[in-house]
């Protein structure tokens, strides 16, 4: 069989594709088990932790772990990490250029509410600028916070919350991109780098975020 140079070139890129998409494949599958075993000893210790069917976001895998029945101070919590679409190459270069990375996402439930509203957010987050402006809910005014973040609180006399928050993002820099504290539920909100967060023990991370309340 004689195949010219224009066939040849296309078996080269779709030999290259197939194995960029077995690297990908398994480099996930190896990262999720590590992961979710990293999110099972930072969640065991406040109740039975059980895996939850939910669809993750667009091409990326990942996988959800939650505990339904909480220890206090928590009624219960979720987490989900996202990996990036490593699988498929060009889906992951689009990925990586909007700035996307492995990322881990956590709702937190107390059984009281945070006497204080709270959100943190990269600059230029939509959300946080959205929520600024919003007058059906507590307002919040932004304050001093760690370079790369911005930190808005809710005006309140003798509230603790927005100093355990500050204290909280200065212990874990770079691994914030959003959190939220507010009355409603889930009292919690948190979204990280996963690489990042990987960095600290589990079952203290999960600890400090308990106490931001």
């Amino acid at each position: 069989m004689n195949l010219n140079l224009g066939q040849w070139v296309v078996i080269g890129i779709c030999a290259l594709l197939l194995i960029a998409y077995i690297r990908g494949y398994f480099y996930n599958r190896q990262q999720a088990r590590r992961i979710s075993n990293w999110l099972q000893e930072g969640m065991r210790g406040w109740g039975r932790v059980v895996s939850a069917e939910g669809k993750l976001p667009g091409m990326a895998s990942g996988g959800r772990l939650e505990v339904t029945q909480a220890d206090p101070p928590l009624r219960n919590m979720e987490a989900v990490f996202i990996l990036a679409p490593r699988e498929n190459p060009l889906f992951y270069i689009f990925y990586t250029m909007q700035g996307k990375r492995d990322e881990l996402v956590v709702w937190m439930t107390f059984h009281s509410a945070p006497k204080q509203s709270v959100e943190v957010a990269r600059p230029g987050d939509k959300q946080l600028e959205s929520r600024l402006k919003e007058a059906d809910k507590p307002a919040l005014k932004l304050v001093e916070a760690p370079a790369g973040l911005k930190i808005a609180s809710e005006e309140k006399e003798e509230a603790l919350v927005e100093g355990k928050v500050r204290s909280f993002v200065q212990s874990h820099p770079g691994t914030i991109l959003r959190l939220a504290l507010r009355p409603s539920k889930p009292h919690l909100f948190l979204r990280a780098n996963l690489r990042a967060v990987q960095s600290n023990p589990a079952e203290a991370f999960f600890k400090e975020l308990s106490e931001l309340r």
